[in-house]
């Protein structure tokens, strides 16, 4: 059925997300007339209708009611409305049209709306977390949080905005769910009388355990459980809630086994929420394949939205999307030339190998025949899962940061997009940063293959090692001054600071560890030492960052491993610097890690052997 554009940014909802909004709260303006109560009821009553029409007419028949009474709350509600019911199923496009909607009518109102405004970065909050932007979420819930102090609706509204906030770090920082947790706690202390109180203890408690389910502290999982059931009976408030049932679905999962579980996952609300939650499930079974599937079909369904937005916006603005889509291209073709590239290494090598043992088969005994036979075909396995493992990290790695700069530079061009100087300039910020990021890769990757392939004693020179210190921090990702403080320490003393060695690898290695420093580290510090023994020249980086887990210490230095898989990068910096380290004459080694910080340290010889 074909629909105009007002109608295909009414799509129906139903307003269960943490953090939205009270579904049959008024405001504290609106007349509690009979008539509100028909119009309200009829549209959240018309959320479950699968006919978008339905809940389109309830809609606009609630939201000209309100107007007329000056009842802008409830006004805005049917826009939320529209916004939640496509999220639910995963219709970015359309939740992204009702809400850019819904700021213009906003703006359009003026004062009018002014306590209102909170409701336009609630919901990019939960577009941006839907479609993964972890960060975007993040910074629009917080300007949600700013907004809603001061008025009418805080009491009732913040805790919810706070729930967000813990949901958006679900899957990403569990230690952030759970500090927000907290937040969310104190904040419902404090207003014990508020009608949404039970209702948002129950939800705080159902995030709480499914974060020690991740954690997999079964007894606080338990232990949390039953809190949550115990506010749950007390919870008057007809809106249902969204983490109750999530939560029992990983209680069904640890009593009742993993069908049963999984029946319930795919009876939940929300597509998105259905594809993590039975994520979560064939991990904890131990079934990573299908966990991986299940997570890359979720990343398909994301990008296949956004591809459909971008499209949408390519239609009306062909000279600027040339432009893009030529940068795009260029991207593309040296990724396809890196790609066919490795391939080919690993097929010479593979071909080589084959080409050896047919020539010593006639030499050999028939049980070292068959030793050598084994080996090469572990060896073409193993290059094998490196192709995969490395096509895959660089596809996610690389697509990602485009996602964002296709998107953010669509809608900065619209012409029926108006962004504050402010606006524009946080866009901005977000697609320098997706560039630098990609140039980052990128950089990496060539260095690593370069440094495969040539003779790095060759291009020894004499090197001032505090000028590369000096360039190093000036070349590394930009940090919060205010978190974060940077120092280089000159230990050398009234030793020299030159050294003998190739000036370009070691600038290249030292970036890296300041990189992993920044990326790891939120509060604290970064020093860089350089200190000189009379053989050696040290180069130590300090943070004070989250440190390495356990499980990874002993592999840090191979390629492709990563401290946290839900940071950006290959896995390949401490590898390449490790690598180039030995082959200059030197090494680099893990002084210490811990919760409360880590320490490499880079020596190389002040003059390389030859």
């Amino acid at each position: 059925m074909k629909i105009n554009q007002m109608n295909r940014k009414m799509f129906s909802v139903i307003a269960v997300v943490a953090g939205i909004l009270p579904s049959t709260a008024q405001n504290l303006t609106c007349r509690d007339t009979i008539e509100h109560q028909r119009l309200e009821t009829a549209m959240w009553g018309a959320c479950a209708q699968e006919d978008p029409k339905v809940l389109y007419d309830a809609c606009v028949a609630l939201q000209h009611h309100a107007k007329e009474e000056k009842d802008m709350f409830s006004a805005y509600t049917t826009w939320v409305c529209g916004v939640m019911y496509n999220l639910g199923r995963m219709n970015i496009r359309d939740a992204y049209h009702i809400t850019q909607t819904m700021k213009e009518d906003i703006i359009s109102e003026k004062d009018d709306a002014k306590e209102e405004r909170y409701f336009v970065p609630n919901m990019m909050g939960h577009v941006f977390n839907t479609c993964g932007n972890i960060p975007g979420a993040l910074k629009e819930f917080q300007k949600a949080v700013e907004l809603i102090k001061g008025t009418p609706y805080e009491e009732d509204g913040l805790a919810f905005i706070y729930l967000a906030l813990a949901h958006v770090q679900l899957n990403n920082n569990i230690e952030e769910t759970l500090r927000w947790v907290d937040v969310v706690k104190e904040e419902l202390n404090s207003h014990k009388g508020s009608w949404h109180y039970y209702r948002a203890l129950a939800d705080a408690y159902a995030i709480q355990a499914i974060a020690m389910f991740k954690l997999r502290r079964y007894d606080e999982f338990r232990e949390c459980m039953a809190k949550m059931e115990e506010a749950d009976k007390k919870n008057t408030s007809p809106s249902s809630d969204l983490f109750v049932p999530y939560s029992r679905v990983y209680q069904t999962l640890l009593d009742e086994g993993t069908d049963k579980a999984l029946a319930e996952a795919e009876a939940l609300q929300s597509k998105k929420e259905q594809y993590l939650v039975k994520c979560d499930i064939y991990r904890y079974i131990g079934d990573e394949e299908k966990a991986f599937m299940i997570q890359r079909e979720l990343m398909h369904k994301r990008d296949s939205i956004m591809g459909i937005m971008i499209e949408e916006n390519i239609e009306t603005h062909e000279k600027e999307i040339s432009l893009l889509t030529q940068k795009a291209k260029t991207d593309r073709r040296t990724y396809l030339i890196l790609i066919h590239t490795v391939f080919l290494a690993f097929l010479v090598i593979t071909l080589m190998a084959r080409n050896i043992l047919i020539r010593r088969r006639s030499r050999q005994r028939l049980l070292a025949k068959n030793q050598e036979l084994k080996e090469a075909y572990r060896k073409v396995a193993a290059a094998d899962e490196m192709k995969t493992v490395f096509i895959r990290n660089v596809s996610h790695e690389i697509r990602t940061p485009l996602n964002i700069i296709n998107g953010f530079t669509q809608v900065l061009t619209g012409e029926d997009n108006d962004f504050e100087p402010e606006e524009r300039h946080e866009i901005a910020e977000a697609i320098g940063s997706s560039t630098r990021q990609i140039t980052s890769l990128v950089n990496k990757m060539l260095a690593l293959a370069n440094a495969n392939t040539k003779d790095l004693l060759k291009e020894v020179e004499e090197t001032d090692a505090l000028d590369v210190c000096h360039k190093a921090l000036q070349a590394m990702p930009p940090v919060d001054p205010n978190k974060i403080e940077v120092e280089l320490n000159n230990l050398t003393g009234d030793k020299a600071t030159t050294l003998c060695t190739n000036s370009d690898s070691l600038m290249q290695m030292l970036g890296n560890i300041l990189e992993n420093a920044v990326k790891f580290t939120e509060k604290g510090y970064i020093k860089l030492n350089l200190r000189n023994d009379g053989q050696m020249m040290w180069f130590t980086v300090e943070d004070t960052g989250c440190g390495i887990p356990e499980d990874k210490i002993d592999t840090i230095f191979e390629r492709f491993v990563k401290v946290d898989e839900f940071k950006e990068g290959l896995g390949l910096g401490l590898a390449y610097c490790h690598e180039t380290a030995e082959r200059l004459g030197g090494n680099l080694k893990l002084d210490y890690t811990s919760e409360a910080g880590t320490s490499f340290t880079l020596k190389l010889p002040l003059k390389v052997k030859g």
